[in-house]
């Protein structure tokens, strides 16, 4: 072989290496854009938890507040406590909306 056709067989190999790098990246250019726009929303998504959790740590002022290290027999009377007064509202308002000549029927 001549020198003059090295010199072609390793331009060829440039050239068809790069096409093939520059078609890789064209492939690769949608999937970046989509990347780049999940990204966007993630950062606004992680600015609105960081400050919705500025707000929660104003409220939280120790951690003895956190039921994790509360007493669990006092969190489940608190608990039913709850549970009693939604259920007497829930029948006060149910008792308000039946027609007058059924208020006797309890449900």
């Amino acid at each position: 072989m001549h020198w003059w056709e090295w010199v072609l067989l390793w331009l060829a190999l440039a050239v068809f290496g790069a096409a093939y790098v520059g078609w890789r990246l064209w492939r690769l250019w949608k999937p970046l854009k989509l990347l780049g726009t999940e990204l966007a929303l993630a950062q606004e998504r992680l600015a609105e938890v960081e400050a919705r959790v500025g707000q929660l740590e104003q409220q939280l002022q120790t951690v003895d507040d956190l039921a994790v290290f509360r007493d669990p027999a006092e969190l489940r009377q608190h608990r039913a406590d709850l549970k009693a007064h939604r259920r007497a509202e829930r029948a006060a308002r149910r008792k308000a909306h039946r027609p007058d000549w059924a208020h006797h029927v309890e449900w």
